[in-house]
């Protein structure tokens, strides 16, 4: 009798165990991606879990893979939201054309671009005051008035029920952005970083000189926003043009920042080899000698008609103090007109003479004080024997030049 109501009292006692362990361990559980986006998960976010009197319940933090879990809630209603400290990013003229689209209502935003394009007063509608915060954010870095960094979905109306033991309830996948990162192109882990190719060719360096900056693979861009590092102390930003048409442009502490935007709703078209931007400047009193390079930044994008980046290849010059001044001669062999081009580095005497591959003096084609930047010379060759001839650039001033190249005349 007595091991009976040992058994009777055993069994009670893990009845009792198993009815608290059903009442305490239902889980919530979910996931926090980037623009809803499988790649892009967000770690690191704080995930608050709150019942329907707005009393916080719980708080974690999301893993690597963006997920996150609350143990041990009790049944009933409940809502999430969820926070992050971290650097925002992702923002451009991209963004900003899918604002202006969205305003003219050629496109509709979603809910998480609607989240992050409402940046400025009156927050609750997306208007020209966010497009203009988009512009001023990527142009000189102005902060977003009476906004977070980052804006998440709130999940509400999670049912957690009595359920059996272990029960879990899934709640949906949320949204989160950073503000103002409306195609969400921003990259919250390393596992999709954005890459960007440029190709330099030398280009030989002048007190006045120009960079001009090309943009290859596409074909037409409704948008673009540049930054170019450059070496302040070298040289000297005078003017800044672009064959898109009018662009807005920031200089300020070896940095530029350029931004162009289809005054259309369309995209225009981009000739490729034709630059995109034409940088001119001078070089300064501490030039050195040296290189001059200036370097596209990751940021820099263009943008199709509905805002979505456009993935290209930039190329411009490296201003090199090793690279020649005195151009190859064209056509060679020549026989008729021919014209060679050649660079002045500074103002000063100039001097391109023709010899005979004995040495002799053929003819004078420049004898003149000239300004710095790039020329050309034509002369006709008809007249002249054939033969293996030398001509040569000789620059007198601040900077000093002399250099010599060989051409062919084939009568």
């Amino acid at each position: 009798m007595k091991k009976q109501i040992t058994k009777v009292l055993l069994a009670f006692t893990i009845l009792l165990l198993l009815a608290g362990q059903t009442h305490a361990q239902n889980e919530v559980a979910g996931t926090i991606l980037y623009h809803l986006r499988n790649n892009k998960p967000i770690a690191a976010v704080t995930v608050e879990l709150f019942n329907s009197q707005d009393i916080l319940m719980g708080e974690t933090e999301t893993d690597f893979n963006g997920s996150y879990e609350f143990t041990g809630v009790e049944a009933g209603i409940y809502y999430i939201e969820a926070s992050i400290n971290a650097m925002p990013g992702g923002i451009n003229m991209a963004d900003a054309q899918k604002v202006r689209h969205h305003i003219i209502g050629n496109q509709t935003l979603n809910e998480i671009e609607q989240l992050a394009a409402d940046v400025a007063e009156p927050i609750g509608s997306i208007g020209w005051e966010d497009y203009d915060a988009i512009v001023a954010w990527f142009m000189n870095g102005t902060p977003f008035i009476n906004t977070e960094p980052w804006v998440f979905q709130v999940i509400e109306g999670i049912e957690v029920g009595e359920g059996g033991f272990k029960a879990r309830t899934n709640v949906p996948t949320m949204g989160g952005s950073s503000a103002g990162d409306v195609n969400g192109t921003f990259v919250p882990t390393t596992r999709n970083a954005k890459e960007l190719l440029v190709n330099y060719t030398k280009k030989a360096v002048s007190s006045n000189f120009s960079i001009e900056v090309s943009a290859n693979d596409i074909a037409a861009a409704a948008a673009m926003g540049l930054v170019i590092k450059y070496p302040a102390g070298k040289v000297n930003i005078s003017d800044i043009t672009s064959p898109l048409g009018e662009i807005k442009y920031n200089i300020r502490n070896g940095e530029i920042r350029i931004s162009w935007i289809s005054e259309s709703s369309y995209e225009k078209m981009v000739s490729t080899g034709m630059p995109v931007v034409v940088i001119n400047g001078t070089t300064t009193s501490q030039y050195d000698g040296s290189d001059i390079r200036f370097t596209i930044d990751p940021e820099s994008h263009f943008s199709d008609g509905e805002g979505n980046e456009i993935e290209t290849r930039f190329s411009l010059p490296l201003l090199s103090g090793s690279a020649q001044y005195l151009g190859a001669s064209y056509p060679n062999p020549a026989n008729g007109i021919t014209t060679i081009d050649y660079i002045v580095p500074s103002t000063g005497h100039v001097n391109i003479s023709i010899y005979s591959i004995t040495g002799q003096l053929v003819n004078v084609l420049v004898n003149e004080t000239m300004p710095a930047g790039a020329q050309y010379v034509r002369f006709d060759t008809r007249g002249m024997e054939k033969g293996v001839y030398f001509y040569t650039l000789s620059v007198e001033g601040s900077d000093r030049v002399n250099e010599s190249r060989r051409m062919i005349i084939a009568q």
